[in-house]
C-alpha cells in the first residue's frame, strides 16, 4: 500500500502520542504503587496500659440538714480529663450538735441519707445520735489493655481519647432529712434544735492510659532507642480532681 507523504506523517505522529501514552498510563501506575506502599508502611502500631490511680476530696459548702426542709444536692465527681472513672465511695459524717443529759445522752436526733447516681434507686442509710459510713457506687469497668495502628504518637492518643470521651463523671443525688429527737413537751428544746449539718468526702479510684512508644516511630522526632511511655493523664502523679456541688436548691462549683 502506497502512502502519500502527509499520511506518512500523520501516521508517525499518531505511533508517537500512542507510545508517549502508554509511558505514562505505566508512569502513573507505579506511583500509585509507590505511594500505597509509603502510606502503609507510615503506620505504626502503639501499645497501651491502664495505670490505677485515687483520690479524694471533700465536698465543701453548706451542707446542712433543717427538720423542716431536707438537704437536696446533686454533686458531679470527674477526675482528669482523658480518664477513666472506676468507682466512688461518698463517705458522710455527722453528729448531733443539740443533746442533753449527763448519764445517758437523750433528745438524739435521726439522720437519713438517700444517695444514688443520677436516674438509678438511691441507697438508704440512718443513724441515731452521731455516726459516719460510705456508699459505694461501680461507674466503669477497666479498660483493657491493646495496641493501635496509628500514623504518630500523637495520633494513637486522640484515637484512644475519643474512645474514652465523657468516661471521667459520674452525678449523684443527694437527700438528707433530719427528725428531731426533742419532744414538744420540751417547747424550749425543741424550738432551739433547727437541725444539723454533715460533711460528704467523695473518694474514687480511676484509670489512665499509658502510650508505649518505640523508637521505629519516624513521627515522634525522638532518637531514644529505648521506649517511651507517654500518658494521657499531663498532671500524672498530682492526684488533683475536679468536683461540682449543686448546694440546697441551685449548682455551684467547689
Amino acid at each position: 500500500m502506497n502512502l502519500k507523504k502527509n499520511d506518512k506523517i500523520i501516521l508517525i505522529i499518531g505511533v508517537v502520542i500512542l507510545v508517549v501514552a502508554g509511558a505514562g498510563i505505566a508512569l502513573y501506575d507505579s506511583d500509585a504503587n509507590d505511594s500505597g506502599i509509603a502510606e502503609d508502611m507510615d503506620y505504626q502500631t502503639y501499645s497501651y496500659t491502664w495505670i490505677e490511680l485515687t483520690d479524694e476530696k471533700p465536698f465543701d459548702g453548706d451542707l446542712y440538714a433543717g427538720k423542716k426542709t431536707p438537704y437536696e444536692g446533686v454533686h458531679t465527681v470527674s477526675s482528669k480529663a482523658n480518664t477513666v472513672l472506676a468507682n466512688v465511695e461518698i463517705l458522710i459524717e455527722w453528729e448531733d450538735d443539740n443533746t442533753y443529759g449527763l448519764l445517758r445522752e437523750k433528745g438524739l436526733d435521726l439522720l437519713s441519707a438517700e444517695i444514688a447516681t443520677s436516674g438509678g434507686s438511691p441507697s438508704i442509710k440512718d443513724f441515731v445520735g452521731n455516726g459516719s459510713d460510705s456508699f459505694f457506687f461501680s461507674i466503669n469497668s477497666r479498660p483493657p489493655s491493646d495496641s493501635i495502628e496509628a500514623h504518630s504518637a500523637q495520633d494513637a492518643k486522640d484515637i484512644i481519647e475519643d474512645e474514652i470521651s465523657g468516661t471521667n463523671t459520674a452525678s449523684f443525688d443527694v437527700v438528707v432529712s433530719v427528725s428531731i429527737g426533742e419532744k414538744m413537751f420540751r417547747p424550749l428544746k425543741f424550738f432551739k434544735d433547727k437541725g444539723n449539718d454533715f460533711s460528704l468526702t467523695a473518694r474514687y479510684t480511676y484509670y489512665s492510659y499509658e502510650l508505649e512508644t518505640g523508637d521505629n516511630d519516624p513521627n515522634d522526632g525522638s532518637d531514644d532507642d529505648e521506649d517511651i511511655k507517654d500518658t494521657g493523664d499531663s498532671e500524672y502523679g498530682h492526684n488533683v480532681g475536679n468536683f461540682y456541688v449543686n448546694l440546697g436548691y441551685g449548682r455551684g462549683m467547689i
